[in-house]
């Protein structure tokens, strides 16, 4: 079991690179895709109606939707380079996904959201990105800018990195740091 996620009602996973949906309360999962490709990062709106995740069905990562109930999974992104779901846009009308589709390395990722309905991509003014949240009334976003997750050589001894968090879309507002990007931002 992998990557999971929790809505107020439902928890959904990937097992078997497939993925699974299942009451809170308990009970019985259910394997909610099962296209052939492999299944990541599945992540509940914010109304707990849908779910966003990566699949790989045509040689690519891409971002997919699918109802909490089933049904055909809708495809967003169609851009060569992988994108990652990261999550939702506070108001459930965009994803939020990381790709290194414009950064120039295809090391370092870089923010973009795409709309559930006309799926157009929409790049964050954050240079480099990994990981990386809303907050509530999607005015802020914390997100940390390198990571070492799913590194092939993982026997490592470090310590983590740093968020960076933005107000307002805008890098000249950094707020919850004791001095400027020195520590841990808090949301």
């Amino acid at each position: 079991m992998q990557f999971p996620d929790v809505s107020d009602t439902h928890i959904t996973f990937v097992y078997g690179d497939d993925v699974w949906i299942m009451p809170k309360s308990g009970g019985i999962a259910n394997r909610l895709s099962s296209p052939e490709g492999a299944e990541s990062f599945p992540r509940f709106s914010p109304d707990g109606k849908m779910i966003a995740y990566t699949a790989n069905y045509q040689g690519n990562d891409d971002v997919y939707v699918i109802d909490i109930n089933g049904g055909i999974p809708k495809r967003l992104t169609y851009h060569g380079m992988p994108d990652r779901v990261l999550g939702w846009s506070p108001d459930g009308k965009s994803v939020l996904f990381a790709s290194s589709r414009e950064s120039g390395r295809q090391r370092y990722s870089q923010f973009y959201t795409i709309s559930i309905t006309d799926g157009t991509p929409t790049k964050l003014p954050v240079p480099y990105g990994e990981y990386a949240s809303f907050s509530s009334d999607g005015q802020k976003i914390a997100y940390t800018d390198r990571t070492r997750v799913h590194r092939n050589w993982k026997r490592y001894v470090w310590t983590s990195r740093a968020q960076w968090c933005w107000q307002n879309n805008n890098p000249a507002h950094h707020f919850g740091c004791s001095t400027c990007c020195a520590g841990p931002c808090v949301v």
